[in-house]
């Protein structure tokens, strides 16, 4: 079986390393579908709606405001709200709307206003002057001509001040406001209130605007985070949306009635709200709100997977505008494809790349004050290996461990030698919320003794110890099994595999493989070579399928290989289907580059027994003569020399150890019931 050559094992940059680099790319700029969905918010007519946007490992509120900057923003006139005392009722203030950026102006113009008719002047002129400014405002003409009269008949007003300008928007510019750490009041507003000799009273100055006032006209973003802790929020959140109107009422007042009938004027709101949370906070406020779909208007997630060909310069670019952001040591070339290396890791692909705005933020800060206190002015690659080094070394206390485990020869396994029924597995452990996961290979054993309906006894899932993909991958494994050697008649044995020394839950079904050539080899009695570890999921005709964690587990095994003597023969079967998963640490590759480990990928399960036990896998009829030219999952044609079976193929040395126990079975059935008793 061919191996894979070391310039197989990382992806391949070199493309990258020549061209021009794009200035100020940002994590938004990567974001087509949620550019798209923004784009939609902005130009809506729809009043009050809500955007829910899937993010994840990015700065929310950064990613969102960059967004609507990329935007195309039609012209809009946005509004300053006021609040006045209402002429007829002082407990019941009013509001009033000015054109935002005419607030100095209009001050002053309701001051000379005030003076004029206080003093019986004639104040028509400043009264068109002043409408003239506010075009089209029918309230607030209503409003100035009922003050005109009030003031001419000797009103009074309870406070000094006429107006409280609550809300001022720069002009032309829509408000873009992150909300954080909210409560009732710091989101809707709220009434403050006075005590003087014993009462307790409140006027329109005494009114907080609260942020969902403030962002009247542009854009509110919400973590989705700060509804699920309140879920009360959510519920006023929606129906003020819904009606257009934002009142003053607070549920954590309404039982004491701290100024009783004092109901300021609900306002109008048209702000566009975008909620942004983890797919587990979307599922979460579903849950609190099983109705809450409706009430989006648009939906959309963040991105964070990118093919290297199409958008590996743009991450070069990105990497640089974010340590610039960030106000870190400017990353150099090779540092930036180091980084982009360590992305590509994270997706598990050499083609494509996760990014992962947080983390990467994280790994340059470090790097930055590294390179900082090594009096260097810019981060370089070895300053990222040894970041990342660090990183490694702070979370991999249970990966010493279990080399200890290893080398104190309290976990048994073996890299040297042969052993019949017995398999190297490859497992991925994940620790710290599975923000470090590394490879430990797992002792596999497979026995087998007559009886039975060929079923496999999964002492895992027995002992309660096996997850639902785990149990599916045994059922996989006996559907492979039945269809490989009884198909004519149930096959006279029966199976136990064990996974040794493991006491916890395992789940998965990238043992599938693994147990199965653990079982042929039992089946056979041919041994298998300690010296090789596998893995791969399997489908009931024997094509290998793609795993996940690839890399860490074949790690795993090199860590273990080292530990216990390199030997040279040692290395890993893996799914052919992954090699593009493959981006591994330098060491390893090293040894491949060396030939002192071995990659073996393979498509099938004969490929993978052939070269763990040295014996051709062979054909069995009628297993795939029945079906005519059979292809695998890849479109492959199986390989099949010869359609007579050998006879020292391993999968006739199965057919005929199970034809001699058919047979043995059938002569004791055979046998009288006196025969049986008497030994006769």
């Amino acid at each position: 079986m061919e191996e894979l050559k070391y310039e197989e094992l990382l992806p391949n940059f070199q493309e990258l390393q020549n061209g021009e680099k794009t200035d100020g790319i940002t994590f938004a700029s990567f974001q087509k579908r949620a550019q798209n969905a923004v784009q939609e918010l902005v130009y809506t007519s729809r009043p009050n709606p809500i955007m829910l946007l899937n993010t994840a490992g990015c700065n929310q509120e950064k990613c969102v405001k960059d967004l609507l900057l990329a935007c195309e923003h039609p012209d809009r006139q946005l509004n300053d709200i006021i609040y006045a005392e209402n002429l007829n009722n002082e407990l019941a203030p009013t509001w009033l709307h000015i054109l935002s950026g005419t607030a100095e102006e209009f001050n002053k113009q309701i001051i000379e206003l005030l003076n004029k008719i206080n003093h019986k002047v004639n104040a028509e002129e400043d009264f068109l002057q002043i409408m003239k400014k506010q075009p089209g405002n029918k309230k607030l003409e209503t409003y100035l001509s009922d003050l005109s009269i009030f003031m001419a008949k000797g009103g009074e007003f309870t406070y000094p001040v006429l107006m409280n300008l609550m809300v001022c928007h720069d002009e032309g510019k829509a408000p873009v406001i992150y909300a954080r750490d909210l409560t009732w009041k710091k989101l809707f507003g709220g009434v403050n209130y006075l005590t003087e000799n014993g009462t307790t009273y409140s006027h329109h100055h005494l009114l907080e605007a609260g942020l969902l006032r403030k962002a009247d006209g542009g854009f509110l973003i919400i973590p989705a985070e700060e509804l699920i802790h309140n879920p009360i929020l959510w519920f006023k959140l929606k129906s003020s949306l819904d009606s257009g109107l934002l009142d003053w009422e607070n549920p954590a007042e309404m039982a004491t009635n701290v100024v009783p009938f004092f109901n300021p004027e609900p306002t109008p709101i048209n702000v566009k709200v975008i909620i942004v949370g983890s797919y587990f906070e979307i599922a979460e406020l579903h849950s609190i709100d099983p109705l809450c779909a409706k009430s989006f208007y648009l939906r959309t997630d963040i991105s964070t997977f990118f093919s290297v060909k199409e958008h590996g310069k743009d991450y070069l670019s990105f990497i640089k505008s974010l340590s610039a952001y960030n106000g870190f040591l400017p990353v150099n070339d090779e540092a930036a494809l180091r980084l982009l290396k360590f992305s590509c890791r994270e997706a598990e692909s050499q083609k494509d790349f996760v990014l992962d705005e947080t983390t990467l933020t994280n790994v340059i800060c470090e790097a930055s004050g590294l390179a900082g206190r090594k009096g260097l002015r810019e981060i370089s690659k070895e300053i990222i290996e040894e970041t990342l080094e660090h990183r490694n070394f702070r979370s991999n206390q249970s990966e010493e461990s279990s080399s200890d485990f290893v080398k104190d020869k309290q976990m048994l396994l073996q890299t040297a030698g042969e052993v019949i029924g017995q398999i190297n597995g490859l497992s991925v452990i994940s620790t710290y919320a599975e923000d470090f996961e590394y490879g430990e290979p797992t002792r596999i054993t497979a026995t087998i003794h007559s009886g039975g309906d060929g079923d496999i006894s999964d002492i895992e899932h027995k002992a309660d110890l096996a997850g639902q993909i785990h149990t599916k991958a045994m059922m996989i494994i006996n559907g492979y099994l039945t269809n490989t050697f009884g198909r004519e008649e149930a096959i006279p044995v029966s199976a136990n595999l064990v996974f040794e020394q493991s006491y916890s839950e395992i789940d998965g079904d990238s043992a599938s493989l693994t147990g199965l050539c653990a079982i042929l080899s039992a089946l056979s009695h041919k041994p298998i070579r300690q010296n090789l570890s596998l893995t791969g999921s399997l489908d009931q005709l024997g094509n290998v399928q793609p795993v996940g964690g690839l890399n860490e587990k074949i790690e795993g095994f090199y860590r273990v290989c080292k530990i216990q003597g390199i030997s040279g023969i040692q290395g890993v079967i893996i799914p052919d289907s992954n090699r593009q998963s493959l981006v591994l640490k330098d060491e390893v590759v090293e040894a491949v580059r060396n030939g002192t480990f071995h990659i073996y990928p393979v498509k099938t399960v004969d490929e993978a027994i052939e070269l763990l036990t040295g014996v051709k896998a062979g054909l069995i009829e009628g297993r795939r003569q029945a079906d005519g030219e059979q292809k695998d999952i890849c479109g492959n044609s199986a390989e099949n020399e010869t359609a007579t079976e050998e006879p020292d193929t391993l999968y006739n040395i199965i057919r005929e150890y199970l034809d001699s126990l058919g047979e043995n079975e059938t002569k004791v059935r055979k046998r009288s019931f006196l025969a049986r008793i008497f030994g006769r």
